[in-house]
């Protein structure tokens, strides 16, 4: 029965793969490999995750996720004893799956449960939400920072029942990196006027931090941060950037104002343009250059349907199109969504040949992983 299940799934896939569109003689997908749930089998307590953002920290992979689930690792009922708006994990670096078998969540040392990574302030609670974006870690330092969105919980309820605020950094000392501990960063504007400490607010400017990005060229001084802004229903794109020893400092930020064929910067967010092509998607998404492809790959859920969508450009600030797409091969609950879709270019095979996506089922709520082949 099993080695039937494995067959019709197996052809499934296949059979989405084929039915991709993609003209000839342009970079596509030519298969798709189910990979499981990630992390479902831990004993920190953890019973259910989304987002899942990724990134390479020495020798180890740093991963991110928000709003989690906990039940006592020591019950034997499993009882649930609440949750956290975020926390992470560490497995060690390498290529493909078999990082990813081992793996140790931070937890609280005296409950045994998984903890908090980007932390509330005093005062706080959880009506507010904070959920780990992009993030980058600096070797010279030995300095992690990641952005994250602030969300308050609102009285309708359910998976969508939130108004997003803004989006904040933080960052931890990684000398020890078992042991991190985040604090988040108060942009110039100070404290007194800015106690949630937002460095883009939701209500007046595209929020940037939904996935960082370096260049190939080592001569690039900058991080490239993504950003995002709803346009008449839309989800579109923006692009800032900062040179890297200046990731802490908002004034050190310039937006992309210019066109993919005429590109230009500015300090004034205020007129930030849209990045082309770069669009339709839920907040959460990669962008990474990928050397078998020749070009900088952006993946990401298509809004909240069964779909991945991968796209490239020459640039980081575009254009960008659509090479592939990928299909969630079923639906596990009727009521489910798929979301949070993106690549971990840490764990890339071939030169990027092969590459790793997630995405989250809106019902199972865990990490689910594919094995994607590229061709060109």
């Amino acid at each position: 029965m099993e080695n039937r299940f494995v067959f019709v799934f197996s052809m499934m896939l296949l059979l989405l793969v084929a039915g991709m569109q993609r003209s000839f003689g342009e970079p596509g997908v030519s298969k798709v490999e189910n990979r499981g749930l990630l992390f479902t089998d831990n004993q920190a307590g953890v019973s259910g995750v989304d987002g899942g953002y990724s990134t390479l920290m020495g020798d180890k992979i740093l991963w991110f996720f928000g709003d989690v689930f906990l039940l006592s690792p020591t019950s034997p009922t499993q009882a649930y004893v609440g949750g956290v708006t975020n926390c992470g994990l560490l497995t060690d670096a390498g290529k493909g799956v078999e990082p990813l078998s081992h793996y140790r969540f931070f937890t609280d040392p005296k409950t045994g449960v998984a903890r908090q990574l980007i932390p509330y302030l005093p005062g706080e609670d959880n009506s507010l939400r904070m959920w780990p974006f992009g993030a980058w870690y600096d070797p010279s330092a030995r300095r992690v920072w990641v952005f994250y969105v602030l969300v308050r919980t609102n009285s309708s309820g359910g998976p969508l029942g939130f108004t997003t605020l803004g989006t904040g950094l933080a960052a931890a000392d990684a000398k020890d990196p078992d042991n991190l501990q985040f604090e988040r960063l108060t942009p110039k504007n100070g404290e007194a006027s800015n106690p949630l400490r937002i460095w883009w607010n939701n209500a007046t400017v595209p929020i940037f931090g939904e996935a960082v990005f370096t260049s190939p060229d080592k001569n690039d001084p900058f991080l490239y941060i993504v950003g995002s802004q709803m346009i008449k229903g839309v989800q579109t794109g923006y692009m800032a950037r900062v040179r890297r020893n200046h990731i802490g400092d908002i004034g050190s930020y310039q937006y992309f104002i210019g066109t993919a064929q005429s590109p230009a910067w500015s300090s004034d967010i205020s007129k930030a343009a849209p990045v082309e092509g770069l669009t339709n998607f839920p907040t959460e998404l990669s962008v990474s250059y990928n050397r078998y492809l020749g070009a900088y790959l952006a993946v990401h859920s298509q809004n909240l349907d069964e779909k991945l969508d991968l796209s490239i450009a020459p640039h980081p600030w575009g254009p960008y199109h659509t090479i592939a797409q990928i299909k969630a091969p079923h639906r596990a609950f009727s009521k489910a969504f798929c979301y949070a879709g993106k690549e971990h270019p840490e764990l890339s095979k071939d030169g990027g040949r092969v590459i790793y996506v997630t995405y989250v089922d809106s019902e199972r709520y865990w990490l689910q992983l594919y094995r994607v082949t590229l061709t060109r």
